[in-house]
């Protein structure tokens, strides 16, 4: 009887290992279960007549595992497994949070921008100068050079936006923009400039000439810090960094365009404020450096409003 149960019983342990990693199984050889072959958590058992042999790897009590991770500095640290899951719950989170608050997104004209992107494609409103000082000309030549703040016009296009949010909840971020600006600077009277003795002059115009004006484009590159109040509602402030691309006197009829005759400063620093709804909000530019060269024309600044808008 024993060597018949032997036979019955090595030849289910090879069918016993091959199905102990994917399930248990009890086999009972004799009624009174002094023989009998079970496997449990990948481990096969092997009774016979009282006398148990055990197949598979070792195994520790779950409770008795230990975890080692490896350090940046190549050395070993010993956890728990409580301790491990901790740790990498952690590690997940953190490392979620980071990426969200450190992402940087980036839009050319709207698209791809996120909501927090409060930069329009297009801002348009009013041109002046303002802080002036004449004081190098006469009365009457000072009044000929002074320009009409109905009739000028601010225009900015932000072609390219890169949006940086500096917390979680996204209610404060830094953004900034790069696109063309431009001034339209209209005469209150029927003049306009020529450059003579290091310096501009007033030229007056025929009776029949209109809309003189000075033109001034420059690449428009402002930077701000936004606080999101809400999901719509925000108020930005920071810095418009502009440098000079051209400078032009215009007038008609006949249509008559001069190039280089003003001396403008290449480079302008000044600051921005907006506050608005979404992408549509109003605006105020103030430069802290003067519009013409030193000595070429009168001392004045540049000062800007008007409302930025989605198409």
């Amino acid at each position: 009887m024993k060597h018949r149960l032997i036979t019955i019983a090595l030849t289910l342990i090879s069918i016993g290992i091959a199905s102990a990693q994917q399930s248990d199984i009890v086999i009972h050889l004799d009624s009174d279960g002094s023989s009998a072959i079970s496997s449990s958590n990948g481990r096969l058992s092997l009774q016979l007549n009282g006398t148990r042999f055990e197949l598979g790897p070792k195994r520790a009590a779950q409770d008795s595992v230990t975890y080692y991770v490896k350090r940046e500095d190549g050395t070993m640290h010993q956890m728990s497994k409580e301790e491990l899951y901790r740790a990498a719950a952690e590690s997940h989170n953190s490392h979620v949070t980071q990426a969200k608050r450190q992402k940087v997104y980036f839009g050319f004209g709207g698209f791809g921008s996120p909501n927090i992107n409060h930069f329009a494609l297009l801002e348009m409103g009013a041109s002046t100068l303002v802080n002036t000082d004449y004081s190098m000309y006469s009365p009457e030549e000072a009044n000929a050079l002074m320009f009409g703040n109905f009739k000028s016009i601010n225009f900015n296009i932000n072609l390219m936006t890169m949006n940086i949010p500096l917390n979680p909840g996204r209610t404060l971020a830094f953004s900034m923009a790069f696109g063309f600006g431009m001034d339209n600077y209209t005469f209150a009277d029927n003049y306009t400039m020529e450059f003579r003795d290091g310096m501009v002059h007033a030229v007056a115009l025929d009776d029949d000439t209109k809309k003189s004006k000075l033109l001034a484009t420059y690449i428009h590159m402002p930077m701000t810090l936004d606080w999101n109040i809400n999901r719509n509602f925000f108020i930005s402030a920071g810095i418009n960094f502009d440098i000079l691309g051209n400078s032009q006197l215009k007038y008609k009829f006949p249509k008559t365009t001069i190039d280089g005759v003003v001396k403008l400063n290449p480079v302008q620093l000044g600051a921005t404020a907006r506050i608005g709804w979404k992408r549509l909000y109003g605006y105020v530019n103030y430069s802290f450096l003067e519009m013409f060269r030193a000595g070429t024309g009168p001392k004045a600044k540049r000062f800007s409003a008007g409302m930025g808008f989605w198409f």
